[in-house]
Parts: structure tokens; sequence; C-alpha cells
């Protein structure tokens, strides 16, 4: 027994004098120091604990998502990868773009881990699946609901302004410039008017995401793998590709990758936060 308690007692010691991180912060700013601290030691695990803690206190900032792309690129690029690190790069710098639209950085690092993806998926063997957004969410997508918001407002002054000059106005050119506005009016109001309500009900019915993992398999509504109308129709999500969440059934979720729509396990995606 002598040796046995011996080996206990020099195990003790062993984990007692082993450095153990400290406690992580508790205000933000300074778990967000931390975990740039992380990055810049090159200590990526310990970057992505911070800025994943971040996440799961709801703190919400777009620096704070392109620097955990930042940590789980370093770490796809270690000794350390793990499997999905490459998505969730993907999926931070999706999120970055959704806090700051136009951010040139997240863009081209966004098309960079996402080309990295099909080299690696292409190295396996894997088939390069592209598809594209539909019409609807494609116009949608060109401008912010609040500027649709404005051009159907724009578009409301441009028709209660040709209205009223043509009905008070005397001259042939005020006449003449009410009947363009008018007419300028009547195609403005209703087109931009209706993008911004398909802007908002997508806004309200769907939430963004990006799959994390290898794959996200096409599955039916009972989890079963889905089978195509089309013997060209894909069967899978490739890791990092941005996909719409229409709605949540238990471990499962129904999405729309452009065109094709389906059921995956949840688990293999992350939510982006929105602003």
């Amino acid at each position: 027994m002598k040796p046995l308690v011996a080996l206990v007692v020099c195990a003790l010691a062993l984990l007692a004098s082993s450095p153990a991180r400290a406690e992580p912060p508790a205000d933000p700013s300074e778990l967000f120091a931390t975990g740039v601290a992380a990055i810049h030691r090159g200590a990526w695990d310990e970057a992505i604990d911070d800025f994943e803690l971040l996440a799961d206190r709801g703190f919400v900032h777009p620096d704070a998502s392109f620097d955990r792309a930042v940590a789980y690129l370093g770490r796809a690029r270690s000794k350390r990868v793990q499997p999905g690190d490459l998505g969730h790069a993907a999926a931070a710098l999706a999120e970055t773009l959704e806090l700051r639209p136009g951010d040139t950085a997240a863009e081209e690092s966004l098309t960079r881990v996402r080309e990295e993806i099909a080299r690696r998926r292409a190295s396996e063997g894997a088939h390069a699946v592209t598809t594209h957004p539909s019409l609807a969410r494609a116009l949608v997508g060109l401008v912010g609901e609040d500027t649709w918001s404005l051009a159907a407002a724009l578009g409301s002054l441009l028709l209660a302004a040709g209205l009223a000059t043509r009905r008070l106005g005397r001259a042939p050119q005020l006449r003449l410039g009410g009947a363009l506005s008018t007419a300028v009016g009547m195609v403005v109001l209703p087109a931009a008017g209706a993008l911004a309500a398909t802007a908002r009900h997508y806004r309200l019915t769907s939430e963004p995401a990006v799959v994390v993992a290898s794959e996200a398999r096409l599955l039916d509504s009972r989890g079963q793998p889905a089978r195509g109308a089309r013997g060209d129709a894909p069967s899978e999500i490739p890791e990092g590709a941005s996909v719409v969440v229409l709605e949540h059934e238990g471990a499962l979720a129904r999405v729309e990758w452009g065109t094709v729509s389906g059921w995956v396990a949840a688990d293999r995606l992350r939510l982006l936060a929105r602003r």
C-alpha cells in the first residue's frame, strides 16, 4: 500500500504545482483584452476559449467576432488543428459582416477561408458543390432593410409631390414635372415597399448560420438522409457554407442553402449574432 500512497501523493503534488489558468475576468473588455493577448502569444486554444466565452455571455461586437476568426484560423494552421476550425473561422467572419457590412478585411478573409476549405475538400476527393441564392433573397440582399424603407418613403414623397403639382400647377413645365414625379413615385413606392416588407419578413422568420462541421447532410423531417428529386441534387452542405435557418424541431433545423432546402442536424450549424 505504501508505494500506492506515495504515487498518489506525488500525482497530487504535480497537479498542485502545474500552472493553472486564472479564472477568466468577468468584465467583457478585460476578457476581450485577454483573448487578444492570447492571440499575440499564439495561444490559440486560450484565445478561442476567451472569445467563445464572450459570445456565450451575449457580448456582440464585430471586433470580437473578427478576432475569434483569427484564433480559429491560427489553430487550423497549427499542429493543434481540430475538425471544424475553418468552419468556425468562416462563421466568425460572416458574423463580422452581419455586424459591420462592408468590412473589406472580413470579406477578403472569408473568401480565402472558403477557398482553403474547397482545396482541402478537393484533396480528400469531395466534389465542389456551389449554389446561388434565390432571386428574392438576392434582390433583398442588394441593400439593407433600412435602405429599402427609405427608398419606399422617397417614392411616396415623389408620388405625393407629383400629384399635388399636377393638380395645383398652372405652368406646362410644372405639370410635366408633376407627371414625371408621379410616374417615378408609382414605380419606386410599390417596388421598394415590397422589397422592404420582404426584407423584414426574412429578418423576423429566418436566422443566418454557417456550417461549422466538415459537412451537414441534408435530411428529411424524420432525420433520415434526404433523396433529391434530381440525380445532381446535393446531398450535403459543405463546411463554411452560409445558410438560412427557417425553423427548429428538436435536434434538427430546416435550412435554405441558395435554392436548396432541407433539414440538417442543428449541432452542425452556428447561428450568427445580428445587430
